[in-house]
């Protein structure tokens, strides 16, 4: 038994070796495989086409070469000029900016200060370029001496009261002028408490008299103005421009 077992072996082996020299052909045992492989070629689509990138015998390729994109994009050739600086790109530098101020009427009455406001409106450079900060001028009341015949009686009194140690001014309203104030005080109450000590000092003809009512007081600006605008301004508003000052 055992060597009917060899036999079969060996006659599987010689099968198997007479089918891969392709002794079988196509014998129900399948295609056997071939070098020569007819029936590849015959399958193949315009070899002739064909091309062997290393043939045989061909040294190999470089990596790098090998590596490397069929078509590379060309680099943009560098540009050794200097870039321009942006302003000189614009043009010629710009001349420097022409200096310019602010300039004020402070502290007027309200009415003159809109007199003076139009005046200065009348002129297209400057019209509408005023601006305005109104304030209010607390009411003031005084003991008060006058009003005087003459410079020469309100001279002579003075001279009186500076001998009986009594602090006096002159006063500058015209409706009280020539006059002394022997006092200023922000209510009448003070003043009237302040006349009864004066009157004890011997002054029995001083009186409490309102020397300034509440005022409304507007300052009056005009900013950003050159050289030459500030000219325009000092001939439209007249004498007036001789109280311009510069802006705080």
């Amino acid at each position: 038994m055992l060597r009917g077992l060899v036999i079969v072996l060996l006659l599987a082996n010689a099968l198997l070796w007479a089918w891969r020299q392709g002794w079988l052909g196509d014998a129900g045992l399948g295609a056997a495989p071939s070098g020569r492989e007819p029936e590849r070629l015959a399958q193949q689509v315009e070899p002739h086409r064909l091309r062997l990138l290393n043939p045989p015998g061909a040294a190999p390729a470089p990596p790098d070469v090998a590596a490397a994109p069929a078509t590379a994009a060309p680099e943009a050739p560098a540009n050794d000029t200097p870039s321009a600086p942006a302003d000189a790109a614009a043009g010629p530098s710009a001349l420097p900016a022409e200096p310019r101020r602010c300039w004020q009427l402070s502290a007027l009455p309200a009415a003159q200060a809109e007199a003076l406001r139009r005046s200065a409106d009348t002129d297209s450079a400057l019209r509408g370029r005023v601006t305005e900060i109104a304030a209010t001028l607390a009411p003031r009341w005084i003991v008060y001496l006058g009003k005087f015949p003459s410079a020469e009686a309100l001279q002579r009194r003075r001279a009186e009261l500076r001998q009986a140690g009594i602090d006096q001014r002159e006063v500058n309203v015209a409706a009280l002028s020539p006059g002394l104030a022997l006092g200023t005080y922000s209510t009448e109450e003070a003043a009237r408490k302040a006349l009864q000590d004066v009157q004890r000092q011997g002054v029995r003809d001083a009186r409490v008299v309102q020397e300034r009512a509440e005022t409304r007081l507007l300052t009056l600006r005009w900013p950003d103005l050159t050289a030459a605008e500030y000219s325009r301004l000092q001939a439209a508003l007249g004498a007036a421009a001789k109280g311009l000052q510069a802006c705080p």
